[in-house]
């Protein structure tokens, strides 16, 4: 079994008491984290890493990706969303094959380690390949075939080929990805909904992400995209949606009757001028919102530590109001929300019996001192350069 020991470093637990603790020792043994303390612990271990001036957080969960968009990065930039998907996205997508998927995933995969991210969720073509290649790296990955068109049948037989292939492999969940109203039937979307009932999968699809889609959706049903979706039944199964950035205050109070968990996509969303999603509205009304990056098409990075910054200070000063979107309800975005929308009960906080999913920063560079408060320095002034040293499932998959 391996063993790992953190010795005097401060620990961002991120449990409810938001403990932060000063010279401490966290140990692992497994999988598992099984100690974390001010003693040092008993025993012998296989590695042990040197805390000071270091800084130990759960692992970053990026609940929205496209990850092999990575082969697209700069490729289509400074357009509309409507446009940049229907005119550059869907024919450059039409010409990848799995070999180009799994380059992409090993791409975006490496990129996500060396900032921080442990687990990701994402929807895209020929998941397989990505499959293979998150259980080579080591990272958690909740992986869905999107699905749109008339793709039904075809992608449920991929799903169902992986959950055969990876349905006892640790790290790897499978999703069911409807694309978004505007490019999946009722019928399709009613299909997905009874399927992931019925096998017990999350669904992860896009919800009102640009006013065109809101207004589209008005005009040939009466009803807000919102409310259409829920027409379909899909938010009878656990939900991540992805964007929510047009919505009615009805809206919002259907996702809170259902639980949907909304993934927050602030950089993507600016970047394709989409709109800016009312997040500290769900936030009040006790909304599960998490963060994504979106595909490195849209955004253009994975960095997560971008991310959470960049959240926190346009709500800042959108609402012109200092107060919203403080640094400790950004991180917890970014890893106990992120855990919940995904289904994890033992992941996004570092506490004894937890997965040992968490990363390591130097904070000793000049942009993080003097450290008055290690919360605020990881939303405002850290970013995933900063990470050291990523551990997913008790293994160091990443040491800069």
């Amino acid at each position: 079994m391996n063993s790992i020991l953190l010795e005097n470093i401060t620990v961002v637990t991120m449990d409810d008491s938001r403990k932060v603790i000063e010279n401490a020792y966290v140990a692992v043994k497994g999988s598992t984290i099984s100690y974390i303390g001010t003693e040092k612990p008993n025993g012998d271990f296989d590695v042990c890493i040197s805390g000071e001036k270091k800084i130990v957080m759960p692992g970053l969960v990026n609940t929205h990706a496209h990850l092999a968009m990575t082969l697209l990065r700069s490729y289509a930039d400074d357009m509309n969303l409507q446009d940049w998907l229907f005119k550059k996205i869907f024919p450059f997508e039409d010409t990848l094959d799995g070999g180009k998927i799994a380059e992409g995933s090993i791409i975006g995969i490496d990129e996500m380690l060396a900032s921080g991210t442990t687990c990701f969720n994402d929807m895209y073509f020929f998941e397989k390949e990505t499959a293979k290649i998150a259980v080579q790296k080591g990272i958690r990955a909740v992986l869905s075939e999107g699905i749109n068109f008339d793709g039904y049948d075809r992608k449920i037989k991929l799903t169902e080929e992986m959950l055969e292939e990876f349905g006892n492999e640790e790290l790897i969940s499978l999703a069911i990805a409807p694309h978004a109203i505007y490019t999946c039937s009722n019928e399709l979307l009613k299909d997905c909904a009874g399927y992931a009932k019925k096998n017990g999968l999350l669904i992860h699809t896009h919800l009102a992400e640009t006013q065109t889609e809101f207004d589209d959706c008005m005009k040939e049903h009466g009803i807000t995209p919102t409310e259409y979706m829920e027409s379909t039944g899909m938010f009878e199964n656990r939900t991540v949606a992805a964007h929510c950035v047009v919505m009615t205050d009805r809206d919002l109070k259907i996702l809170k009757e259902y639980n949907v968990s909304v993934a927050h996509n602030v950089v993507s969303n600016l970047k394709l001028a989409s709109g800016v999603a009312p997040i500290p509205k769900m936030i009040e009304m006790e909304i599960n919102v998490s963060l994504g990056t979106d595909g490195a098409s849209s955004n253009n990075n994975l960095d997560m530590f971008e991310e959470m910054k960049i959240s926190a200070i346009l709500h800042k000063g959108i609402t012109l109001n200092p107060t919203v979107m403080d640094a400790w309800t950004v991180l917890k975005m970014a890893t106990v929300n992120g855990a919940k929308a995904l289904g994890f009960d033992n992941l996004g906080v570092l506490k004894a019996g937890y997965l040992a999913d968490m990363i390591v920063l130097d904070f000793s560079a000049p942009h993080l001192t003097p450290n008055h408060n290690t919360v605020s320095n990881l939303v405002y002034s850290a970013s995933g350069s900063d990470v050291e040293y990523t551990i997913v499932g008790g293994k160091i998959v990443y040491n800069r």
